[in-house]
């Protein structure tokens, strides 16, 4: 469906616009409903700290590693994901949008709030496809550091350990939005960007229109 088809469809109604400069309101606030899916997200990443802080308390009192190893490699893996690995985890959310069939990727960024996004524009897309785009760059991140750290040595362990942590911390934005298109899935929400004015439009299934064919 085209945005022209969307926005001429009687079975549907815009509902809200999101500026790409309110995301992070956007982002609490769907945090703070507490839904299923954010709740998942943020005990996994409750989960992964607990488990760093165990492996790591094991490690040193075992003699494997000093304290200031794991956490100095640890804090090198927080700053690498901050850097070299934000512009991979939004390549690879513009690969997820190519591969459910979006035309072109642009990609976006709020330095000052340190956020960055890829978006397609005019390209309407629903739950389904919603859900490839916003949960890829989690799923092959971390699936590929996961795997790496039974190949490598236990310095580069901690330095990945690190990366899981802190991208696995990054992901909240998708978590939020795909917990929103959840909340609204049985009212059959679509989506498109807006480019060049930097906002995201939200449709959702008219009511009168379902009533009437009721």
């Amino acid at each position: 469906m085209t945005v022209e088809e969307l926005q001429q469809h009687p079975g549907y109604e815009h509902w809200m616009s999101l500026s790409h400069h309110e995301i992070l309101p956007f982002v609490q606030d769907e945090f703070g409903r507490q839904g299923g899916l954010t709740r998942f997200y943020l005990l996994l990443n409750l989960a992964l700290l607990l488990f760093m802080v165990l492996f790591g308390a094991w490690q040193v009192n075992q003699g494997m590693a000093t304290a200031g190893m794991v956490i100095l490699n640890s804090i090198l893996g927080l700053a690498l994901t901050l850097s070299l690995l934000v512009p991979v985890h939004e390549a690879i959310h513009g690969l997820a949008y190519k591969l459910v069939g979006a035309p072109a990727v642009q990609y976006g960024s709020d330095i000052r709030k340190f956020i960055f996004y890829a978006m397609a524009d005019h390209f309407v897309i629903g739950f389904s496809r919603f859900v490839v785009v916003a949960l890829a760059p989690f799923l092959v991140i971390n699936f590929l550091t996961t795997l790496a750290i039974f190949y490598v040595s236990l310095n580069y362990q901690w330095v990945l350990l690190g990366v899981l942590l802190m991208h696995t911390g990054a992901c909240a934005g998708d978590f939020a939005m795909l917990s929103f298109f959840l909340r609204h899935r049985r009212e059959g929400m679509l989506t498109y960007d807006d480019v060049s004015r930097k906002v995201s439009h939200f449709y959702r299934r008219n009511p009168a229109s379902q009533s009437e064919q009721g």
